[in-house]
C-alpha cells in the first residue's frame, strides 16, 4: 500500500480536500449542477436541451450521469466554472451567471452537504492520536466553513482554506504551507487526503510525508494511482491506513 523507499516520520497533521472527500461528491452536487445549468437554460430563453448542453460542455453527461475524466466540475472553483459557461454563444446575453452560479454552489438549504459516513466519529479518533487536522478546497474558504459547520464537525479542524485564502490554488503548495505554518509541523509530517489529481499534486510539490488518494470522488482511480502513496475506498478507511503506515 505505502510505495516510497523509506517510511515517513512521525504524522502530526492531516490536510483534507473537501468535495469528494470528506462530502458525497455526487449525493451533494450533482443536484446543484443540474439545477444552475436549468436555471441558466431558463435565463437565456432555452430548455431542458439547452441545460443538457452546458451540462455536457463541462464535462458532465446528464443522461448517462457520468462526468468526463477531465471534467472541470470535478476540480474546479465555481469562477472557472461560471467562466465556461459565460463563454457559451447561448448565454452571451445572460449577463449574471457568476452570480446565478455562486447562489446555487451556496445554497446548502437546497443542496445539503451529505458526509461520507460518520465524519465526527473519524475524526476524533483521528484527534485522540495528537493530529491536527485542516481542510484546503478549491471551493470558498466561506463556502468551506459554513459546510463544515452544516455537517457538526467545525470543532475537528484548525485550518480550513479555500481557493480564495491568499494561499494560491491547486496543485501549488501554498496551502499546504499554510496549514504546516498554523499548526506548527512540516510538510514532511503532514498526510493530504483527496480525490484528484490537483490534491495529490498539491502533496507531491509540498514535499509531504504521504498523498493518500480516495475513490470517492469523481476520478478514476488509474488516473490517481501514479500520484499517491496510496488509494483507498473513502475517508473512513484512513484509521486503518495510518496503523498499517505505523505498523
Amino acid at each position: 500500500m505505502f510505495r516510497r523507499s523509506a517510511m515517513p516520520p512521525t504524522i502530526k497533521a492531516v490536510l483534507f480536500d473537501k468535495d469528494g472527500t470528506l462530502v458525497d461528491f455526487r449525493a451533494t452536487w450533482v443536484a446543484a449542477y443540474r439545477g444552475v445549468a436549468k436555471e441558466l437554460a431558463e435565463r437565456a430563453g432555452g430548455g431542458p436541451e439547452l441545460a443538457r448542453h452546458l451540462l455536457r460542455c463541462a464535462g458532465y453527461d446528464p443522461d448517462a450521469d457520468r462526468f468526463d475524466e477531465e471534467s472541470p466540475l470535478l476540480w474546479a472553483t465555481s469562477e472557472t466554472v461560471a467562466a465556461l459557461w459565460q463563454a457559451e454563444p447561448a448565454l452571451r446575453r445572460v449577463p449574471d451567471v457568476g452570480a446565478v452560479v455562486t447562489a446555487h454552489f451556496g445554497d446548502h438549504r437546497r443542496y445539503p452537504p451529505v458526509p461520507i459516513g460518520d465524519l465526527g466519529d473519524l475524526l476524533t479518533r483521528l484527534r485522540r492520536r495528537r493530529l491536527e487536522l485542516g481542510i484546503a478546497t478549491m471551493d470558498s474558504t466561506e463556502k468551506a466553513r459554513a459546510t463544515v459547520a452544516d455537517l457538526g464537525i467545525a470543532e475537528h479542524f484548525v485550518f480550513v482554506a479555500g481557493a480564495d485564502a491568499g494561499h494560491g490554488a491547486k496543485p501549488e503548495p501554498g496551502m499546504v504551507h499554510a496549514f504546516c505554518d498554523v499548526v506548527g509541523c512540516t510538510p514532511e509530517e503532514t498526510v493530504v487526503v483527496g480525490d484528484s489529481r490537483a490534491d495529490l499534486a498539491m502533496a507531491r510539490n509540498a514535499g509531504c510525508a504521504v498523498a493518500v488518494a480516495v475513490r470517492s470522488g469523481g476520478t478514476p482511480s488509474r488516473l490517481l494511482a501514479p500520484l499517491a502513496d496510496a488509494v483507498i475506498g473513502d475517508v473512513q478507511e484512513l484509521d486503518d491506513l495510518l496503523d498499517r503506515l505505523a505498523a
